[in-house]
């Protein structure tokens, strides 16, 4: 995995650097990348705009046993980057609406991969740093940095040279997460493959804030 800057820039300070997740970060079971990209960001470079999102909720699907999974029957023109390199985005079109954007995860040929769900869009050139637009949805969060069907097979594993990839702290801590079955599928409805970010509770008055079960 490379440093880099928060900026996506390798030549920065290593004291602000953030890591490139790279392929054998990707080349691991769904639902265990599912939840090590909880608080990690997606960035997204386009018409020379780095947006960035921290991700806050995603979902694991697999292959030829998932039935919620668009690979269950085997590849398709539509899936078939679901069974190439792990590292690669899968986009497709939700209801003819909304565009989804996946990540490819485990052993090339077995299919599987990862919904971005939700995240907080932020901006590192914004004077004193502003709020963090919440994301709460995978049509949301593809719209808000501009990413189609177009980009359906773009290599996130490549590092910064591309139009898309993920980064995370170099000395981040391992976030709280909670799973969840997964929702707006009609199959496997019990596999608890959604994966939520903690938010801190506020503590009550006259008490401490309860750590997340």
């Amino acid at each position: 995995m490379t440093p880099v800057s928060p900026g996506g820039d390798p030549r920065a300070p290593r004291e602000s650097s953030t890591v490139v997740l790279d392929r054998p970060f990707f080349a691991r079971p769904p639902e265990v990348v599912a939840r090590d990209l909880l608080g990690a960001f997606l960035v997204v470079r386009a018409a020379g705009v780095i947006h960035r999102v921290r991700l806050v909720e995603t979902e694991a699907y697999g292959g030829r046993d998932d039935p919620a999974s668009h690979a269950a029957r085997g590849p398709t023109p539509r899936c078939a980057v679901m069974f190439g390199p792990a590292g690669h985005l899968y986009v497709y079109r939700s209801y003819g609406v909304h565009w989804c954007a996946n990540v490819v995860t485990g052993v090339e040929g077995s299919a599987s991969a990862v919904l971005l769900r939700a995240g907080d869009l932020v901006s590192d050139d914004a004077p004193g740093g502003s709020p963090p637009a919440a994301l709460r949805g995978p049509g949301l969060l593809t719209r808000a940095v501009g990413l189609t069907g177009a980009h359906s097979g773009a290599d996130c594993a490549s590092g910064v040279t591309g139009s898309v990839w993920f980064e995370r702290p170099a000395r981040a801590r391992r976030a709280a997460w909670r799973a969840t079955p997964r929702v707006g599928i009609s199959k496997e409805t019990d596999r608890e493959w959604r994966f939520v970010l903690d938010v801190p509770r506020e503590p009550r008055r006259g008490g401490v804030a309860r750590r997340p079960r």
